[in-house]
């Protein structure tokens, strides 16, 4: 904080990610974007993100385009290492653009958020099955994401999921023949008493630990995405009373 308004006050950064000047949208909230300038992922890349978040800041996180993973070659998957920290009073939103595994690719990630009370939290994400115009469905070798969300050490969400394509699992779980899946989480406030959902292609819940959860799938990516904004939306306002995010790129 700096002084009534959030400010970016410390930043280190290395190729391949870079963030760019953060900007102050009319709720007060300060968005930055976090921006890969090369080609994609490549197999055997690490990258790792820290951001801690002071106490009655409000910071949006977004990603400029979505995160291509290239083919991996020799099999290394890119592995990605996010970690949060969010004060009482403050929030921090995560919701980057999507991920597109390329044919022959291996990615895992892990985030992990540590809350103390009386902070607010809010991550959604979106997956493809691959570059569903070229015909590169369920062809990414794997991928892989754990998700961990704890308030004063205690954790109240926990998501896991590792997808191997195979001649006999190109349907895996949920998906069906979908080629698009959304999740996220949301923690701080009261329980929700309208859960967002949109029959058949998006369902929300209350872990045991007290988070919202979003689950998602789809045919289409617009149809997800449309979806999961309403959700997203719904949930900040019964949650936080906050007003609609007005992103501006």
């Amino acid at each position: 904080m700096r002084g009534e308004r959030t400010a970016l006050l410390r930043d280190t950064q290395k190729a391949p990610l870079m963030v760019i000047r953060p900007f102050e949208l009319p709720c007060g909230t300060l968005m930055v974007f976090i921006v890969n300038p090369t080609g994609g992922v490549l197999g055997g890349d690490h990258a790792e993100i820290r951001v801690t978040v002071e106490g009655g800041a409000r910071v949006l996180i977004l990603t400029q385009s979505a995160t291509r993973v290239q083919p991996s070659p020799d099999g290394r998957p890119a592995t990605q290492d996010i970690r949060f920290q969010v004060a009482a009073g403050a929030r921090l939103e995560f919701h980057p653009e999507r991920t597109i595994p390329f044919a022959g690719s291996a990615f895992a990630q892990t985030l992990t958020a540590e809350l103390e009370v009386g902070a607010q939290f809010a991550l959604t994400e979106t997956l493809a099955s691959g570059r569903v115009q070229t015909g590169e469905r369920l062809a990414f070798a794997s991928y892989e994401s754990g998700v961990q969300v704890s308030v004063a050490g205690r954790r109240v969400y926990l998501d896991r999921q590792r997808l191997v394509p195979g001649p006999l699992t190109r349907a895996p779980g949920v998906w069906g023949r979908q080629d698009y899946q959304a999740s996220g989480v949301f923690v701080g406030g009261p329980v929700p008493a309208d859960l967002p959902g949109t029959p058949g292609v998006l369902a929300s819940g209350v872990s045991a630990g007290g988070a919202v959860w979003l689950r998602g799938v789809a045919a289409r990516g617009p149809d997800l995405d449309r979806a999961l904004l309403g959700a997203r939306e719904s949930l900040r306002r019964q949650l936080w009373n906050a007003p609609p995010v007005q992103v501006r790129r």
